[in-house]
């Protein structure tokens, strides 16, 4: 990923160091996180966005314990299990795509970086780069497995014009991201929605056959971020590993089931068409400010952002009792 401005050797020097502050603060903050090569990515997004370390700290540590978290695990297990559910996409939404890559074998391997730096990896433009993360933080955390698929299905047609060739069908996969330009990224991401709408994590899960564990991210998503307090965000105690060993969450893995049984007959339709729009008028805002060099503006912004969909999120996807 490389953004669109250029800095001397000094200052990009300096981006560095403050970069190894955020996640170095991340992790020291919760030790039972370990690093996954591709986080960094995610907070020098934020970083850049936001133009200083404070504020990259916090969005970093929202998005390490609520989305990414089950790639911060002992290994990437939980993250190849997501993988295998775009399969389970594929199957449902494009037979052929799926007939193929089960026929040649091809893993979802091809998908990881998305999945893991939320494309930020294989990007180059920095306006997709912030539409996207606009669009992730205020969804469900396998929202970028979603956006796969639906990119996946945009391309249909190139892909199976693919050599019929595990290396050429890989290869082609890889870079499908870098080939759509930024007008595409609204297309894929409003397809992603309704494909979430669709097919829900937990309904994904038994079409697959493939259930992820209770205290995965996707499954505790709304158990744990409900429970944050919207004055001080990261005053989660249940995030706080207990003395006896037992895993932080927990607690709350009986939670989301019940809330996810509770919450499966909400039609979620028009509040996330609102949110898609929230993210065009925010797109609009930014782009304004890096027209007029406004750094300040786009910090502010950016903030202002984060907070209206954290607590937009909140209000919307509100758990009952």
């Amino acid at each position: 990923m490389s953004l669109e401005y250029r800095r001397d050797a000094d200052a990009t020097k300096r981006r560095q160091a403050q970069l190894g502050t955020v996640v170095r603060s991340v992790l020291r903050s919760y030790p039972w996180l370990g690093y996954y090569q591709g986080f960094h990515e995610l907070s020098l997004i934020f970083l850049s966005v936001f133009g200083s370390e404070r504020p990259a700290i916090e969005a970093s540590k929202m998005v390490a314990l609520f989305f990414v978290r089950d790639a911060m695990a002992s290994n990437l297990d939980h993250v190849l299990q997501q993988l295998q559910l775009l399969y389970v996409i594929l199957k449902a939404i494009s037979p052929d795509i799926h007939a193929l890559l089960v026929e040649l074998e091809v893993p979802p391997f091809f998908a990881i970086s998305w999945v893991l730096t939320w494309f930020a990896h294989d990007l180059d433009d920095f306006q997709s780069i912030c539409r996207i993360f606009d669009f992730l933080i205020v969804s469900p955390p396998m929202q970028v497995v979603y956006m796969a698929a639906a990119m996946l299905k945009r391309n249909e047609r190139d892909i199976l014009a693919y050599e019929p060739d595990f290396a050429a069908v890989h290869t082609g996969l890889s870079k499908l991201p870098s080939a759509v330009k930024e007008k595409g990224w609204r297309d894929i991401i409003d397809d992603s929605y309704h494909l979430q709408t669709e097919y829900p994590a937990t309904k994904l899960q038994h079409m697959g056959n493939l259930h992820l564990p209770k205290l995965s991210v996707v499954n505790t998503f709304e158990a744990t971020w409900m429970r944050l307090d919207p004055v001080r965000p990261l005053a989660f105690t249940s995030l706080v590993p207990c003395k006896s060993g037992q895993h932080p969450l927990a607690s709350v893995a009986s939670l989301s089931s019940s809330s996810a049984a509770q919450s499966a007959g909400n039609s979620k339709e028009n509040r996330m068409a609102r949110v898609i729009d929230l993210t065009d008028t925010a797109q609009k805002a930014r782009n304004l400010a890096l027209q007029h060099k406004w750094p300040l503006v786009v910090a502010t912004v950016a903030s202002a952002t984060m907070l209206m969909y954290a607590w937009l999120l909140m209000q919307q996807l509100q758990i009952h009792a």
